[in-house]
């Protein structure tokens, strides 16, 4: 229940003149059962933050005005008793204060709004409707992307680029067609608009972009990018027809490293950081997070800012518009960089991730940091926070692994302790110096939690993410197993007759291989996993992409490596306890992957139970709804306890 008393800082926005930031304030509510978020403002220069919206409980997205007059935002309203869940819409509100003036209302809710340049007109995301079928509600599908995790069946609807003027009135649709538009953004001639999408007819199978420009008031987009890449996080300059971004080639397959580029429209994009060994982003997994603004790239003068974790940590780097030399700005002794904004001066708002504290708010001078929120002061006061040992050692293979062992509360080394062994998902996400209520959780009963960042992992250079494609539960599977073997001998208090595994998605579908190839683990919880690849190809929302890029094809010509690389193919070694945790409606890794594994699991006679979740996704414990965060935890904990106390 500590999740009812944790605050969340997100979505930092540093006014034009660096002097304030407003940022969203998220807490759960049990009672309601959701999240209610409201606007905040801090005043960099007095470290004083105070509530600015209030009554609506799901505000987000804020955007200053070009001039720092005007606040740009989304917001939920709560739905009556018996209504329909309602959809976001845009909202101005002076920064001096008054009421929000609604702008919107559209049945299919707003995203991702941007000011134009001179602040006269604002520009947004929202659903159309390919097909006007009435009312029926009969799905009709003719495309392989049908379906998305988090957003449900949207067979007949396209996302499209709009605007509007910022007094409000009529909107105007911009683009259309048979594609999604993502990532819009107003170039400085407030003109015209560039977004991502692929308006080629394959578009469907391949799930690759290019970047478009296209006339603010409509018109046929123009392609601006040749090579099919994964782009985000377009960043136009504010005064010159110049565009950065974030993406790769696919160079290496899905574990290339991303770049910052620059691109004049008609010329070739220009690589900026290709001398750097490190993907950009901030991987660091965190599950009191609450969705952020893109962490990459933002333009400051001549340089620009964008977040890379390595080694553990989530840092701010900057590169000159020429490239060079990457410098880093802030993070990596202290505290991680999550998100975070930049002035054209170069003062920074940002938010920070630490092992035993949740996100808070912080800002940069250009000389030295300052933490501006401490609004988990009470809470840290009251609750016992177990710190986290890093430690190292070297594969098998010659790499070196870094991991963490947290330790129970009063701890004892004379006692034995039982051991669990936490995986990440991605499989490049990764795990460093960021918050994990989570693992509090677990320590807080009295086992020790590990958790490593295998082969595969990202956060490291490209070789370490880039090689796992096509060689799943190798090198990776190794590095775990001999994580365990290293934490027992240099802890003599580990009790080698208590391990626990537990992970979810691509952990999920490695404790899956690890039940089917060991048992030295006394109890597993498998969380949003995967089990069988081949039905996983045809049924997940990304099947046909991921399973091509990580297993290598397709499964009716590499048929035996799909089932080979399948733990259903091998649950008749099963022995271990395990419990299946999974959401109904979860499209990344679908409800029939753990229908299979019960089943299997049940019929040899193996413990099992099988936990399902009505009305969420693959998001579950990051950003399901509070009562069901709260009863998966019970659910993990009261198995491990009948397994390893």
């Amino acid at each position: 229940m500590d999740l009812a008393k944790i605050r969340a800082v997100s979505s930092p926005r540093i006014s034009p003149d660096g002097g304030r930031a407003v940022f969203v304030h998220t807490t759960m509510d049990f009672e309601e059962d959701e999240y209610k978020g409201d606007l905040w403002l801090a005043d960099l220069e007095t470290g004083k933050a105070r509530q600015f919206t209030a009554g609506r409980h799901k505000d987000g997205n804020p955007c200053w005005s070009p001039d720092g007059g005007q606040i740009l935002f989304t917001s939920r309203p709560p739905a009556e008793e018996g209504e329909e869940k309602k959809k976001p819409q845009l909202y101005v509100i002076d920064v001096d204060g008054g009421e929000a003036r609604k702008i919107t209302e559209l049945k299919k809710g707003v995203e991702a709004p941007r000011w134009s340049p001179d602040g006269k007109s604002i520009l947004f995301i929202s659903e159309v409707e390919r097909v006007d079928r009435g009312e029926s509600d009969v799905k009709v599908i003719d495309r392989l992307s049908y379906k998305f995790n988090g957003r449900g069946f949207y067979e007949n609807h396209q996302k499209h680029v709009f605007t509007i003027p910022a007094k409000g009135g009529k909107s105007r649709q911009v683009t259309e067609g048979e594609y999604d538009a993502a990532d819009a953004e107003w170039m400085s001639d407030g003109e015209s608009i560039v977004f991502v999408s692929n308006l080629q007819p394959d578009a469907d199978v391949v799930r690759r972009y290019y970047l478009y420009r296209v006339d603010a008031k409509g018109g046929e987009p123009v392609q601006l990018t040749e090579t099919l890449m994964s782009i985000s996080g377009l960043s136009p300059h504010p005064e010159e027809p110049l565009i950065a971004f974030a993406g790769h080639d696919y160079s290496r397959g899905s574990g290339t490293n991303s770049d910052v580029w620059t691109l004049v429209p008609g010329e070739e994009p220009v690589n900026l950081t290709s001398g750097f060994d490190q993907d950009l982003g901030t991987k660091l997994s965190c599950d009191v997070r609450v969705s952020s603004p893109s962490t990459m790239p933002a333009w400051s003068g001549d340089h620009l800012y964008f977040t890379s974790t390595y080694d553990g940590d989530s840092c701010l780097y900057k590169v000159h518009r020429d490239g060079g030399d990457v410098e880093k700005v802030l993070g990596g002794t202290d505290h991680s960089v999550e998100a975070f904004t930049v002035t054209e001066d170069g003062r920074v708002a940002y938010t920070v991730l630490d092992a035993t504290k949740p996100i808070e708010l912080w800002s940069w001078d250009g000389e030295k940091s300052r933490q501006i929120t401490d609004l988990n002061k009470g809470y840290l006061k009251k609750t016992e926070l177990m710190p986290h040992e890093e430690f190292t050692f070297t594969s098998d293979a010659g790499h070196t692994v870094q991991g963490w062992l947290m330790k129970p509360p009063s701890f004892d080394a004379s006692r034995k302790y039982p051991l669990v062994l936490h995986i990440h998902g991605g499989p490049r996400g990764a795990y460093g110096n960021s918050f994990l209520h989570e693992f509090q959780v677990l320590a807080a009963q009295g086992w020790a939690v590990t958790y490593i960042n295998p082969w595969g992992s990202g956060g490291y250079s490209e070789e370490y993410q880039a090689e796992l494609p096509g060689h799943y539960f190798e090198q990776d599977y190794d590095d775990l197993m001999k994580a365990v073997d290293v934490v027992m001998e240099r802890n003599p208090w580990v009790d080698a007759g208590r391990l626990g595994v537990t992970g979810g998605s691509y952990g999920g579908v490695m404790t899956n291989w690890i039940i089917t190839h060991t048992d030295r683990f006394a109890a597993a919880v498998t969380l949003r996993s995967i089990t069988n690849w081949v039905s996983f190809f045809g049924c997940s929302d990304i099947g046909w992409t991921f399973g091509k890029t990580e297993l290598g094809g397709v499964p009716w010509e590499m048929g035996e490596v799909f089932m080979e690389k399948s733990p259903i193919r091998h649950v008749a070694n099963a022995k271990t306890p395990t419990m299946i945790i999974h959401s109904e409606e979860d499209y990344r890794c679908p409800m029939e992957q753990a229908e299979q594994l019960f089943t299997a699991l049940k019929f040899l006679g193996v413990p099992t139970e099988f936990i399902r979740f009505p009305g969420e996704s693959h998001e579950l414990s990051r950003g399901g709804k509070p009562k069901h965060r709260r009863e998966r935890l019970e659910h993990i904990v009261r198995w491990f306890k009948e397994y390893l106390d």
